[in-house]
């Protein structure tokens, strides 16, 4: 897949200029140079991630185990991906896992939180391009499932290790109705609960989707397909 400058300058807003963007600030702000010293800062990690606050959902999630601290914030853009057993209306599609780049966006949950409720939708519309700079370093991971159907996550790259967690859904809850249409119009997937099956993290949360529906039915659908999605995830540990 591929992400343009517009999401990576919406991840790369520095603490002077943590406020909502305006289409007309994010044209600016894609004309501007991002100095190493920038990047840096956006990986320093340096916040008190005990005031951070989860969205909450019109039908709430369970909470978080008393006892866990946030260990990690990420952004999520892939793809929510599906099966047919036929193409017909007497098949329903079946959610084949998903697989999506995470985004380090642990900061933003203190330091700008309205800006980050804005990033699924903006990443939603965008294209990755791991060859641009910020996307590089901003990069915490992978979101896969295991050949056994477990949602894994690998925080790890070549620039850090946040660890990774195997997990599996406990609650979900239905996106708030003004949530993205998505690509084909169909809406925004569940926010989700997980609790760990095993890994350095404890629990974990799917909010602020964007996207990743599947059709109600498989009528005139291939036998496997893909549905763009973007999602925050929250990792407790």
């Amino acid at each position: 897949m591929l992400f343009s400058k517009t999401f990576a300058v919406a991840m790369a807003f520095v603490p002077a200029i943590f406020a909502a963007p305006t289409v007309n600030e994010i044209s600016a702000l894609e004309r501007r140079t991002l100095s190493p010293e920038t990047i840096r800062k956006l990986e320093d990690g340096n916040c008190d991630l005990s005031k951070a606050v989860m969205p909450t959902a019109p039908s709430p999630l369970p909470p978080v185990t008393s006892g866990l601290t946030l260990g990690h914030v990420a952004i999520g853009r892939g793809t929510q991906n599906y099966t047919c057993a036929t193409s017909t209306s007497a098949s329903v599609p079946k959610l084949q896992g998903a697989n999506a780049t995470l985004y380090n966006v642990t900061c933003y949950s203190v330091r700008a939180p309205s800006v980050l409720s804005s990033i699924p939708v903006i990443a939603l519309g965008q294209r990755i391009d791991l060859n641009n700079d910020v996307q590089k370093y901003t990069v915490s991971g992978h979101h896969e499932f295991t050949a056994a159907g477990v949602p894994l996550f690998k925080l790890v790259t070549d620039k850090a290790n946040y660890g990774y967690v195997q997990a599996k859904s406990v609650a979900n809850t239905t996106a708030p109705a003004d949530s993205a249409k998505g690509t084909n119009g169909l809406g925004s997937v569940a926010w989700l609960k997980l609790s760990a099956v095993e890994g350095d993290y404890k629990e974990l949360y799917r909010l602020g989707t964007a996207g990743g529906v599947a059709p109600k039915t498989c009528e005139g659908q291939p036998a496997f397909f893909v549905v763009d999605y973007a999602a925050e995830y929250w990792f407790w540990k």
